[in-house]
Formats: structure tokens, sequence, C-alpha cells
């Protein structure tokens, strides 16, 4: 693993937002609110080369120039100007004044900075007062959803303000999402001062001394303070404590301690997880055929099924070369198959019954397992 190169001095990113909360940490500060200050009191990573990567990619955004970019991240760049030009065709704003790379501040009532915002790319159409805010994303981490996602709710927000935009538009360009080049959202004018009313106290809120701390997906996923953070440490243990329980007396001992209610909620919780499980391994696939190397360990498998193009044709090939019990035993009787044809000519109950009474010596009833099918009160 490649050790960090850890700092105490600002980095590039601390000195251009003044040392001043910054809209690119939100989802996390928001969500877990004594993040911010818990955090200053560690070092910081210095830029990574997947950082420096990113800058170089948005710099030639900046530019609508490729030249000097790796082919991976031409690849990237390519992918982000595309979904850029959609969004700008599906809303409507052809023709706009074109801004990149700008940070926007916040003031108080004494003009004192406050807060701040870079933002990838806004377009501003002043004939109508409608704001494009676009945030452009150049790795293969995916952000939270736009419905949920503060950074660029903030972005859009305060500069809705500035322009006294009547309708925002926010959109995201992920070019490694699974599902989507991108994602949009518009908000109107008074929901757009709603949101700014909610960060502004909210970054307020993440500036005190001893706020509490939150664990959670978002806020804890990159936060260098994971290791001594203790809300976190103990959100870890209790994790670790209920998988000791799963296993110990094959998962009895957690079950047990649980009420029929509580049985009822983590039943419906794990069904939940087979979908989200599915989903993510999904995206991890999705990855690799994107870049193979992207999960280490691990390759892309895949199997060849074979399929007959014609069964008459199969068959009677079968019988000339093999013979009449080697057609027979090739051929697998399909009981649902025979009731559907029945069901034809009668009501498929009575084809049902039909198929019972006439083939009752040979037809076997055998339960399955039981399985767990959520009940519905009357």
């Amino acid at each position: 693993m490649r050790a960090k190169r850890l700092t105490f001095k600002a980095t590039a990113h601390d000195i251009e937002s003044e040392g001043l909360p910054s809209a690119s940490a939100f989802d996390a500060d928001f969500r877990c609110l004594g993040k911010r200050e818990l955090c200053k009191r560690l070092p910081k990573e210095k830029d990574s080369p997947q950082a420096a990567s990113g800058q170089r990619i948005h710099e030639a955004l900046k530019d609508s120039d490729l030249e000097g970019l790796s082919d991976s991240e031409a690849r990237t760049a390519s992918r982000i100007m595309y979904g850029e030009s959609e969004i700008v065709h599906e809303y409507g704003f052809e023709g706009a004044v074109i801004e990149f790379e700008q940070r926007v501040w916040d003031t108080d009532e004494q003009l004192n900075h406050t807060w701040s915002a870079r933002i990838d790319r806004y377009d501003w159409m002043r004939s109508n007062r409608r704001l494009l805010v676009v945030d452009d994303k150049s790795g293969w981490t995916l952000p939270p959803a736009i419905f949920e996602n503060w950074q660029l709710r903030s972005e859009g927000a305060l500069l809705a303000e500035y322009h006294d935009a009547l309708e925002t538009v926010v959109a995201l360009v992920h070019p490694f999402h699974p599902d989507s080049l991108w994602e949009a959202k518009v908000y109107s004018q008074d929901e757009m001062l709603a949101l700014l009313d909610i960060t502004r106290k909210l970054v307020a809120e993440i500036q005190k001394p001893d706020q509490p701390r939150t664990p959670g997906g978002i806020q804890c996923r990159w936060c260098p303070a994971k290791r001594v953070c203790p809300e976190y440490q103990a959100w870890s243990a209790t994790l670790s404590q209920a998988i000791a329980d799963e296993i110990q007396d094959q998962g009895y001992t957690a079950i047990n301690r649980r009420s029929a209610d509580e049985r009822g909620e983590h039943v419906r919780s794990l069904k939940e997880q087979y979908k989200n499980i599915e989903f993510i391994l999904e995206q991890y696939v999705a990855l690799m055929e994107k870049d193979p190397s992207a999960i280490k360990g691990y390759r892309l498998a895949r199997k060849l099924d074979r399929q007959i193009t014609n069964e008459a044709t199969a068959i009677e090939l079968t019988r000339k070369a093999f013979g009449q019990d080697a057609v027979a035993a090739a051929l697998k009787f399909n009981l649902v198959a025979l009731e559907k044809e029945l069901a034809e000519k009668m009501s498929m109950r009575q084809a049902k019954e039909q198929v019972r009474s006439a083939l009752t010596s040979v037809i076997l009833f055998k339960k399955s397992r039981n399985w767990l099918e959520e009940s519905r009160s009357l």
C-alpha cells in the first residue's frame, strides 16, 4: 500500500479557500457536524497523482484543449464534454455566457468571506435569468446523487443569488457512472433561496467547537480522522460485534436478543440488501469493463451458453445419429408447458386438474425449503 504523504502546511486548496469552509466538503461536513473541527487537528494528505490528474482534466476542459493529456485523461475529458453538451441541449442553454473554474464567495454583512465554492462550469442566460451549474467528476468515486448532493446544491444556491436567477439547473457529469453519464435537477428561485439559507446555517454549525460527530457512509468514506474518531470506532465495533453474534450459535445469539418487531425489520432490511449488493457488484463489473486493472485481485469472467436455433431439426438430427432413445433422454417433460397448452381450450384450473388426474401415478409432490414471505394484514 502506498504510504500517505502527510503535511501540516497549508495545501493549495487551503490557500485558495482561505482555510474557510468549501462546498466540495459539504456532503461530508453537513452530515457530521463535528468532522471539520476534528480534521483540522490532523495532518493533511498532499495532492495525490489522482488529484493532479483531475486538475489537468479540468484545466483542459476550461481551455477546450485536450493536448497534453494522457490517452485515459483525454477519454475522460471527452466524455465530460459530451455530457455537458447533452445537458446544454436538453435544458436549452445554447448561446449562454459560459464561465469555467471560478471560485465564488459568500460574505457576511461586513462583506467578510464566510465560505466558497469552486464552480467547474456555469452557463448564464441573461435574457430569461436562467442558470446552469455543472459539477464535473473525473474520478471513479461516485458522488452523492443529485437530489441529496450538498456540494452542488450549495454551489447552485450561491450563484443563483449572485445572478438573481429565476430558475437554476444543477447537473452532475460522471463519465464512470455505470448507469448515467449525467444527472440534473431544476430548482425555482424560492427553492434556491431556501437551500442557501440552510447552507449558511450549516456552515455556521460546522465551525462551532464540540459539535457531535455522526458516523455514516458518505461522511466517513474518505474521512482522514477515522482512526482517531471515537464515534466511528464505536460504530465499527458495533458492526464487528454484530458479525460475531451472527457467527456464534449459527447467528441465533443476536436474533434471540431482538423482539418480534425488531426481527421483522431486520429481515426486511436484509432482503433489501440483496438488491443493494447486486447493484454494487454490477457497478464493479461495469468499472472493470472500462478499466480491467481497476480492481486488484479480480478479473472479468464470462461463459458461453449453448442454444439450439431449431428444435425440430435438432431432434431429427439426433434421431438419425443416435436413435430414438437418445432423443427421449435429451428431452425433459414439462408439466407447466403441458398445462399451458391445455389451457388454450379450457381454464387453467381445469387444465391443472386434468393433468393431475391423468398423470397421478407418475407425479411426486416434493416440498421445497421454507422461506420468509412478508404477510399482509386485511
